[in-house]
């Protein structure tokens, strides 16, 4: 009887580890599926010598690094691309990032690809209608903040001067209320110059319109910390900036970082993130590769986590030069905490217009990797895939993993050969080594993937993938 309700788990967990797998099967593939163009393009797209990438969203959560996938609303993503021409949009009605305190509605996400003469360039945009943290909630009341029209943009573009790029911030109103009896003069002194170009409507109340707008960002630019709402929390601005040179250019933008520290939890919350690249040349096709840590998987799908921090190879490639990165803890606390040490990515891709041939690798590994309340350790995880193709030809790959050691209360268990799957004691879960997707585009490993039985948790640990796309 056990070993049928172990079944029934098994098969409900892969039921919806892959239904949401399906959706992102591949290192920035996005929800929406596996192909970015949006249907109104029609005709055959045009191409360029130049990869494109979008990535633009209304609302993210993040903690120690770990996103919550689930809340990441209206993101409009478009993968790497040599087409111009291509628009992905994405709207969320509204967004409640888990906590009644914030309320984040009505927000649009759009990306494009486009040609304007001899520039090319690719532009992301977000609108969020309406913005709204703090209030009361049961017996807990916290100043309010409302913020209306909240735009972001970037873009990222190639002129017969060079590439350039561009990104701003725009909004259409701002009001503070604070807390009823709130002395001004008592406030922090960088909330004071936050307040200072609003209209001071009574005591404690604060508004603004789209000509203040500028100078309260600057006021978020010139502070070195978040700026202290006494009661609710923290703001500040996310980031705005971009980088060119010879052979790509970058932009992003992040309107607002909101910490929420009032109730019983702490909540950090991005609001209005667009970032976009292209670069050159890129005269075979656009690599899809990259990799991130962990995909986190409970109650089969309903909550996902992952995107540690994860790295993709630039779409034309990186001049075959080995690019690193490293981000040195993340963890996810619930369901089940899982805490990871020395993550890396490194990616590496290059073309060749002599020869119409385009090849590259990516790898993920992690140093540690430890769930307490199954007393399971795991050291020295990595995967790794290796992409080439030649025009007009399917894409070669060759896929490892490596695995240091495994144990369970301080106890040695055997390492999994690829493809195998190895029991953890006492019907606690499974470890299976090296899951594979291959197909005619390349493939994506994944070096191990974890089962716990009673807590219906999926864990994938160094999920690695390296395509080639022509267009």
């Amino acid at each position: 009887m056990e070993r049928i309700s172990r079944s029934r788990t098994l098969a409900a967990l892969s039921l919806g580890l892959s239904a949401a797998l399906a959706l992102s099967s591949a290192v920035g593939v996005p929800a929406q599926g596996s192909d970015p163009i949006d249907a109104r393009a029609g005709s055959a797209p045009q191409l360029t010598d130049f990869g494109y990438r979008g990535d633009v969203y209304g609302v993210k959560l993040v903690t120690d690094s770990v996103e919550s996938l689930n809340l990441k609303d209206a993101h409009a993503q478009q993968l790497c691309t040599r087409a111009v021409g291509q628009v992905v949009e994405r709207e969320s009605a509204v967004s409640v990032p888990d906590n009644p305190l914030i309320h984040v509605s009505a927000s649009t996400s759009r990306t494009e690809t486009y040609v304007d003469g001899d520039t090319h360039g690719v532009r992301g945009t977000n609108t969020i209608g309406d913005i709204a943290i703090g209030g009361t909630v049961g017996p807990l009341t916290t100043p309010r903040l409302v913020i209306k029209g909240l735009r972001t943009t970037a873009n990222a573009f190639n002129t017969p001067q060079g590439f350039g790029h561009a990104e701003s911030f725009t909004f259409a109103s701002i009001s503070l209320e604070l807390l009823d009896n709130t002395v001004v003069q008592s406030l922090p002194p960088e909330l004071q110059q936050l307040l200072a170009p609003l209209d001071q409507v009574t005591d404690t109340v604060f508004t603004g319109t789209q000509q203040v707008a500028q100078q309260v960002f600057q006021v978020l630019t010139d502070v070195t910390r978040p700026i202290q709402i006494p009661g609710l929390g923290t703001i500040a601005l996310g980031y705005k900036n971009g980088r060119a040179n010879s052979h790509n250019a970058q932009s992003q933008a992040s309107a607002l970082r909101i910490e929420v520290t009032a109730g019983d939890r702490r909540q950090l919350v991005e609001l209005g993130t667009a970032r976009v690249r292209m670069g050159g040349p890129a005269p075979v096709g656009v690599f899809r590769s990259g990799g991130t840590a962990m995909d986190y998987q409970a109650l089969q799908g309903a909550l996902r986590f992952g995107n540690v921090e994860h790295k993709a190879l630039p779409c034309q490639g990186s001049n075959g030069r080995t690019q690193t990165y490293q981000v040195p803890h993340a963890s996810q606390l619930l369901p089940v905490p899982v805490l990871l040490d020395g993550v890396t990515y490194q990616v590496n891709g290059d073309q060749f217009r002599a020869k119409k041939v385009a090849k590259g690798w990516s790898r993920t590994a992690i140093s540690s990797v430890s769930v307490p309340s199954a007393q399971l350790v795991i050291n020295d995880v990595s995967s790794r895939a290796a992409m080439r193709q030649k025009a007009g030809k399917r894409v070669t790959s060759k896929i490892s993993t490596a695995i240091g050691s495994i144990t369970v209360g301080g106890q040695a268990i055997a390492v999994p050969a690829p493809g195998e799957v190895v029991e953890l004691p006492n019907g606690a879960g499974e470890i299976q080594r090296q899951v594979v997707d291959t197909g005619y585009r390349g493939s994506q490993v994944i070096a191990l993937r974890l089962t716990l039985y009673s807590e219906a948790v999926v864990i994938d640990l160094a999920r690695t993938a390296g395509r080639i796309y022509p267009r």
